[in-house]
């Protein structure tokens, strides 16, 4: 399902003011001392949109503009080329400006929801599943393609911006690709 039909569905959802309930749920729930939701484990991208608590990430992805079209469109073309996994703290202020600013460049690229891994840790770093990169600091972005890592951004991009960040990492990744005789585009 892309991920724009994810964030219509969840503009329904996000009405209802009672939290979405799963049994059998990747992840577990706390909060903290000042009742903030914090989410150990492996949600998806439908946790977010379909939980109250998580209106930030809701409010976030809806304010947020992506500054440079060109990016979008590339990281558009190559959205097949590269695979996006994500560690976040549902707690934290930086992840949670980040996370919702990500979501909407992968939105307007196109990009395949189901294949982004989101890893949410608590206050100790700590995810109650096997995270498969290590990372220091939160949020932290892997980009990886065919397995193996390719770039990764951590934190939230102060100097750019997700979709400049983004489409440098694939672009070094994909400049020796040879191009695809079956393809329209002109983004090789």
């Amino acid at each position: 399902m892309r991920l724009s039909h994810l964030l219509l569905a969840a503009g329904l959802l996000f009405g209802a003011t009672a939290s979405f309930a799963q049994t059998n749920q990747p992840f577990t729930e706390s909060r903290t001392a000042e009742g903030v939701k914090v989410l150990k484990g492996k949600p998806t991208l439908q946790t977010f949109m379909s939980d109250s608590a998580f209106r930030w990430f809701y409010t976030g992805v809806n304010r947020y503009q992506p500054n440079t079209a060109a990016a979008v469109d590339f990281l558009k073309a190559k959205r097949e080329k590269f695979n996006i996994t994500v560690i976040i703290g549902t707690w934290d202020a930086t992840s949670q400006e980040a996370f919702p600013k990500l979501t909407k460049v992968l939105l307007q690229a196109s990009y395949p929801a189901e294949t982004m891994e989101i890893f949410c840790v608590d206050q100790h770093d700590e995810a109650g599943v096997t995270v498969p990169y290590k990372f220091k600091k939160i949020p932290t972005v892997v980009v990886s393609r065919n397995g193996k890592e390719v770039g990764r951004i951590v934190g939230d991009p102060t100097a750019s911006n997700y979709e400049t960040e983004l489409s440098k990492i694939v672009f070094d990744a994909t400049r020796n690709d040879k191009p695809d005789p079956n393809s329209t585009s002109s983004m090789q």
